[in-house]
């Protein structure tokens, strides 16, 4: 029997892609930014320090993928989302109502565009997207504070000697000083500089700058991205799988051959979803297409590929699924005690942080230390047990009234006497 030697050349498709068609010939766009080159040249000089990864490109990922900006939400809307109050100091009966009336003026009037709430907001998502978040500090002609405001991270570099804050935004220079340091003139502006309170995500690689959460699953995020892109291109292609183009009986010209090769490697090379040409010689020429992949689910692969790489960017987040409405396998019981390791481990300490830096601002920039600042993270179902358990301890004597009005930060019942500090008794 003659042995029969067969050939294999893969060719591209010759299709070029609908979108390709329509940008044919069209000039793209250009940056016309001068922020990177005015961060090298102060990288260079020493002025300040380059973070440990490319901001810009952290940023973009907020946009990018999916799951990342539900668990940013996510975090961002339970940490610091859900409006604050003011609570006393230690003896309730001895904490001034004109101090409380002052600071919560301070903070509802600290912005004219934005309520202290979506300021935090902003400020806190720059901290999950970026390890850095800054809160621009003003004050008015007497040295005191009277607004807050929002600093994007992406345009924030810390300087070399810890001794402040660069920002480099449209070619233009801006000095910041840290919270509470002695004052100084700008050099360009000419105004006294404004004072930053920078909250971060501690690295060990980094004594300026603090690290997202997301950067262990930066893998995972590039993968899911490939994912997506290749089913694109699938589509691009009109959804047609890769085909096998037998030649039978017939051998192709060298001449044929050569364009080609030279086609797949200058033309279309690196583009997925390629053909088979498989040339077969023999006295009778025959063709035929046969598919290779039909009936077979190419897009199963990447749905559990895409689910992997999503629980990843869940784990490093440490968010729960049901909290981005994800339902799989979630029944009510295991969704509450999910919501409830959520709020111990990951919202209440980061809230705590907030709020001690904000309390230190409060107490020795503002000088009030008999209320303090509290961000609001309790539901209707938490409070019911918050009650329940009050009620147990105020049987054994374990709690006064007063003592429980004041960890839901109310003022105390009291005496006739007294009655332009706090509640009267209901009994009287």
């Amino acid at each position: 029997m003659q042995e029969v030697l067969m050939k294999a050349h893969i060719i591209g498709s010759t299709n070029v892609p609908t979108i390709a068609k329509a940008m044919a010939g069209v000039e793209p766009g250009k940056s016309q930014q001068l922020a990177e080159a005015a961060w090298k040249q102060a990288y260079a000089s020493g002025e300040v320090i380059e973070p440990p990864y490319n901001l810009e490109a952290l940023a973009s990922l907020y946009e990018t993928n999916a799951p990342h900006k539900a668990c940013v939400d996510a975090k961002v809307t339970n940490i610091v989302g859900l409006g604050y109050r003011f609570v006393p100091v230690g003896d309730e009966t001895q904490a001034s109502e004109d101090n409380l009336q002052l600071v919560e003026h301070l903070f509802a009037n600290c912005n004219p565009d934005m309520t202290f709430t979506e300021i935090a907001r902003a400020v806190w998502t720059d901290v999950e997207c970026l390890g850095n978040g800054y809160l621009e500090i003003t004050r008015n002609s007497r040295g005191e504070i009277d607004g807050f405001y929002h600093v994007p991270a992406v345009t924030i570099r810390v300087r070399a000697d810890h001794d402040g804050y660069v920002q480099i935004r449209e070619g233009r220079k801006r000095h910041f000083r840290a919270l509470g340091s002695e004052e100084r003139i700008d050099e360009q502006s000419g105004l006294v500089q404004n004072e930053i309170l920078h909250f971060y995500k501690y690295t060990p690689q980094s004594s300026y700058y603090g690290v997202p959460d997301i950067i262990p699953a930066l893998s995972a995020m590039l993968g899911d991205r490939a994912a997506c892109e290749y089913n694109l291109d699938f589509f691009e292609h009109n959804a047609v799988p890769r085909l096998a183009i037998i030649v039978e009986g017939a051998q192709l010209s060298e001449g044929l051959l050569n364009q080609i090769q030279h086609y797949m490697e200058s033309e279309i090379k690196g583009q997925a979803h390629k053909t088979l040409v498989l040339e077969a010689p023999g006295t009778d020429a025959k063709v035929r297409i046969e598919p290779l992949t039909v009936n077979t689910n190419e897009d199963a692969g990447f749905t559990e590929y895409q689910r992997q790489n999503r629980d990843t960017v869940l784990m490093v987040h440490r968010v729960p699924p049901a909290k981005v409405t994800i339902i799989e396998d979630s029944n009510r019981a295991n969704a509450k005690d999910q919501d409830k390791t959520f709020r111990e481990q990951v919202v209440r300490p980061e809230q705590r942080r907030v709020e001690y830096k904000v309390n230190s601002m409060i107490r020795n920039e503002v000088g009030i230390s008999d209320w303090q600042f509290r961000f609001r993270e309790m539901d209707l179902t938490e409070e019911l047990q918050e009650a329940e358990v009050a009620r147990i301890y105020s049987d054994i004597g374990a709690w006064t009234v007063n003592e429980i009005r004041a960890h839901q930060g109310l003022l105390p019942y009291c005496q006739p006497s007294d009655r332009h500090r706090c509640v009267p008794l209901l009994r009287e």
